[in-house]
């Protein structure tokens, strides 16, 4: 209970007072750890669970895993893949889903491959989407898809994740094409019903790619109102590729929906004051002046 409501010290007092402390006690406590983001704290918990002679189970091992998210933590990870494989828990679906996520997050792709094709005997949706959204993790976009593709060949039917992380991937790689074609299977074929995040996939894949009468054409069709992270995704692109008038329609549209978020406003009076518009410079100072907002 406390570990979990992130109140770790006081859990930690509980869990040291314990007279008996079983692999339940210290999986909990581990997880508390990590999910506080102490992860060194939630290592050594780990090594001194094994020193005092209690063997980790399969949820200890789930629990330990994010806090070897990282290129510096990758030989911890790869200790703890081998101690799952010593005790027969390698081929467990979940331990694996958490191992791909883990080498993908650590800078490893080829390791993340290994554990899919080899350990992951049994693959659920999470395992396809973790491996897809590996490979977009790396710039892999053309991987993501043949991934997607042998998915769909298993039978699996494409999710929200799923369709997020291989349309990212394509975004990345600018597999503009490809991802409209996704998009498109998605929807019509599998009845994906598309999601502001999906959507906004879309028009970051567009954008990416300089294609922003195409990317504002989406954003009319879209079967919801576009959030600030549509807006938000064409900012970032329209600066990428320097077209002020879709990157001035974009803030304006995001000072609308979000009237309290001073950078919003900062960031459009740097974009005229760049084009030596003054004019209009004030006009975004008065409002930010009226509304109390500071820089």
């Amino acid at each position: 209970m406390y570990s979990k409501s992130f109140r770790v010290e006081l859990g930690r007092r509980v869990f040291d007072r314990l007279k008996c402390r079983n692999v339940f006690a210290w999986t909990a406590m581990i997880n508390g750890y990590v999910l506080n983001g102490d992860f060194d704290e939630a290592l050594l918990l780990f090594k001194a669970m094994q020193v005092e002679g209690v063997e980790p189970n399969k949820v200890s091992l789930i629990s330990i895993i994010p806090a070897c998210c990282s290129f510096d933590r990758l030989k911890g990870g790869k200790q703890i893949h081998a101690f799952s494989t010593r005790r027969g828990l390698n081929h467990e679906v979940s331990l694996c889903n958490a191992l791909i996520d883990m080498y993908s997050k650590s800078g490893s792709l080829s390791c993340a491959r290994r554990v899919f094709e080899y350990d992951c005997v049994t693959k659920d949706a999470i395992s396809w989407s973790s491996m897809i959204s590996a490979y977009s993790l790396h710039g892999n976009g053309q991987g993501a898809i043949v991934l997607y593709e042998k998915m769909l060949q298993h039978g699996m039917r494409p999710d929200r994740i799923t369709v997020v992380g291989v349309l990212s991937a394509c975004a990345r790689s600018g597999l503009v094409d490809e991802g409209i074609r996704i998009y498109s299977s998605a929807v019509n074929k599998y009845d994906l019903e598309p999601t502001l995040e999906i959507c906004a996939c879309i028009v970051d894949m567009l954008g990416k790619a300089g294609q922003f009468d195409r990317a504002l054409d989406f954003i009319k069709t879209m079967p919801m109102q576009p959030g600030p992270s549509i807006w938000g995704a064409l900012v970032t692109a329209s600066a990428i590729h320097g077209n002020s008038e879709v990157h001035d329609l974009a803030y304006r549209f995001l000072i609308q929906m979000e009237p309290e978020n001073p950078s919003n406003y900062v960031s459009l009076s740097n974009l005229y004051a760049s084009s030596k518009r003054w004019d209009v410079v004030a006009q975004v100072r008065t409002m930010m002046k009226d509304k109390g907002l500071k820089k």
